[in-house]
């Protein structure tokens, strides 16, 4: 089995698939798009463009930016401001780590069983959020 074994290993354009459970509002939320990870001075840019399907709205886009670092046995995850986020281990074929962001909790699991395709899984809890988050990445 391959398994990524460093930051360069996510490298280039992937395609991507999302389905957020959202237990508080109590509808699911669909999304598509791709995500760029680009090579900058100190790691990865990753650039991610969606668009999300909202029941009963018309479809709309979406974008996210985060910044992958070495984190020596893995990556370190900063916001695009350059805050931590999380860290995720490779090597393995799970992997999972924790955000706290009061009032909430982000708990993530990585599962790369099927790389390149691989997922993460994001589940909040708090008392503003209650919701899964299931996104697959393919390479393109």
């Amino acid at each position: 089995m391959t398994l990524p074994q460093s930051l360069s290993d996510f490298e280039g354009r992937w395609n991507l698939t999302r389905v957020i459970r959202d237990a508080r509002a109590g509808h699911v939320v669909r999304a598509d798009g791709i995500a760029i990870l680009s090579r900058s001075d100190d790691g990865l840019v990753y650039d991610e463009d969606v668009t999300l399907r909202l029941p009963g709205q018309p479809a709309m886009k979406g974008t996210r930016r985060y910044l992958w670092r070495d984190g020596g046995d893995g990556i370190a995850v900063h916001f695009d401001d350059g805050r931590f986020f999380h860290r995720l281990k490779l090597g393995k074929t799970f992997a999972s780590d924790h955000h706290d962001c009061p009032p909430d909790s982000y708990y993530a699991e990585y599962d790369f069983s099927n790389w390149p395709h691989w997922k993460v899984r994001w589940i909040v809890s708090g008392p503003r959020k209650s919701y899964e988050m299931d996104t697959e990445f393919m390479l393109r």
